[in-house]
């Protein structure tokens, strides 16, 4: 179940469909499987749930968070919510993150797509055997490929999970060139995204005022010069041709648009701070970011290549993936699948030790105790042991074994102790149990499980007992009234509850006594 390695720019949503597509699964399952939640929504560059995720691949969860998705560039213009941001992306609270985003605060929004290049979805099949959702291509505003001067396509999620099986970008649809500052535009801001993604430097919007000053749109006294500002930036965005301006100013006299930004104190959409930074690059040249744009034409074996190249050379892990543009994790674990030797500093896992921790493996023996004999954290062993398939596969089974047999011990010494026990008991003292032997040993529970019983109604009402509760009250009222009342004059007097007249068969007592003192009455 681990997830396909990640293509070039490729945003985690569009692994997740992939993977999703390869296992066959129901949406349902794989959601269960993956998040522990069948009903999850997944949001395509916003992804939550990077911890579980991470279990899945061979990065860690912040690796997930700064390389395939959107999250880099919304802590860094809403540096205030970083932590709120980070923590709910790496739980499950999607919805927590995507209001710290501020995207639900925002005037001006878009409705909720995915968007891609047709260019590139044909340059991807012929490279990767498949196309796959870029990240760049899915920040909020931009409407051109970074990559060719081609409009991107907007398909819509409306469905509740955003997951569906071979959703990728097609090939059917013909490339139309986008206008050429929309196409810089898009450069700018995958630039953007490449150097936020690298540090954790945050936005500052005294740094936009400072450039401003610059070009002579603040006063002496501090004031913007508002009406130049406007007219000037708003001729500027008409250029970049958008069907849609909802993100755009509106006319030449929206000084709100500008107002909102500089002040600092109002949530803004992230596009627009992009949108005036490339404005003032065009200004002011020397201000434009200088970090080079990734290649992502490499494929995932070219690089792989290129790490096995670097490592055979000697170099350590940390200048390799500085190299590369990989994590260090990602080369060691390269290097131990590789069995490639790796100069570590300090050198603390040696053969012996590494010996050792697979024959504990193969033995059962837990992580953490392998741990604790070897001398080493709990990671480093896990990592030994995923350099072995087998080794994973086999630990699985005798993980599934060793659960199989204490479940039904736990069954079996519980019916024991409570002979008379039925099926309801059992499932709530050893609701664990019952439930795994259900899905995996359905056959072996039914035939230990005691007989179903049939449910017995138990009456509301103690007939025998409102018998005998009668007996003596129509003895007295028949007395008071001399034996001449009817039935149902007498069940009204007792409440007109019909209990003489519809229950009167519940009641032989009662009938046997008013009989009687009828007939003493007629004789």
């Amino acid at each position: 179940m681990i997830l396909p390695l990640a293509f070039p720019n490729e945003i985690l949503f569009s692994r997740l469909v992939r993977h999703f597509t390869l296992t066959g699964m129901t949406i349902e399952n794989y959601l269960s499987t993956v998040f522990d939640n069948h009903k999850v929504t997944i949001h395509p560059y916003l992804t939550a749930g990077l911890s579980q995720l991470s279990e899945f691949s061979l990065e860690s969860p912040v690796e997930l968070m700064n390389e395939q998705t959107l999250a880099p560039l919304f802590i860094h213009f809403l540096p205030s919510y970083q932590s709120t941001i980070s923590s709910g992306l790496l739980s499950s609270n999607a919805a927590y993150a995507i209001r710290a985003c501020q995207l639900t605060s925002v005037k001006e929004k878009e409705s909720l797509s995915i968007k891609f290049c047709p260019q590139c979805s044909i340059e991807n099949i012929q490279e990767f055997g498949t196309s796959y959702w870029h990240r760049s291509h899915q920040i909020p505003g931009i409407e051109s490929c970074y990559k060719h001067q081609v409009w991107l396509v907007h398909l819509p999620l409306v469905e509740r999970s955003k997951l569906n099986r071979g959703f990728l970008p097609q090939v059917d649809i013909s490339p139309k060139q986008s206008s050429s500052l929309s196409y810089e535009l898009a450069k700018y801001a995958t630039n953007y995204l490449d150097c936020v993604s690298k540090n954790n430097q945050s936005f500052n919007v005294k740094d936009i005022i400072t450039k401003l000053d610059k070009l002579g749109f603040v006063t002496k006294n501090g004031h913007f010069r508002r009406k130049r500002l406007v007219e000037d930036f708003y001729q500027f965005t008409q250029d970049l041709a958008y069907q849609s301006q909802h993100l755009l100013p509106e006319s030449s006299t929206d000084f709100r648009y500008v107002s909102y930004l500089l002040s600092g104190k109002v949530s803004q959409h992230p596009f627009k701070y992009l949108l005036l930074g490339f404005w003032l690059s065009k200004h002011l040249p020397c201000e434009e970011h200088n970090e080079p744009v990734t290649d992502d034409s490499a494929p995932a074996e070219l690089l792989e290549s290129k790490c096995i190249a670097l490592l055979h050379q000697g170099e350590s892990m940390a200048s390799v993936g500085r190299l590369i543009g990989k994590s260090r994790c990602y080369v060691k674990a390269l290097a131990l699948r590789l069995n490639i030797p790796v100069n570590l500093k300090p050198k603390q896992i040696t053969e012996d030790m590494k010996s050792k921790i697979m024959f504990l493996a193969r033995k059962g023996f837990h992580r953490s105790e392998m741990a604790k004999r070897v001398g080493i954290s709990v990671g480093s062993v896990e990592q030994q042991i995923s350099t072995s398939s087998e080794l994973v596969q086999w630990r699985k089974q005798c993980r599934h074994e060793s659960k199989r047999r204490r479940y039904k011990l736990q069954i079996t010494r519980f019916i024991q102790r409570k002979p008379k026990t039925i099926r309801q008991q059992i499932k709530s003292s050893c609701n664990a149990a019952f439930f795994w032997l259900y899905a995996y040993e359905k056959q072996w529970l039914e035939s230990h499980l005691p007989k179903a019983q049939k449910p017995v109604a138990k009456p509301r009402v103690d007939w025998h007992q409102r018998d005998l509760m009668l007996v003596p009250q129509v003895c007295a009222i028949m007395e008071k009234f001399q034996n001449q009342l009817s039935r149902t004059q007498l069940d009204k007097l007792l409440g007109g509850h019909s209990w003489l007249t519809k229950k009167k068969h519940k009641l032989p007592l009662t009938m046997n006594m008013y009989s009687k003192l009828i007939k003493m009455d007629e004789l």
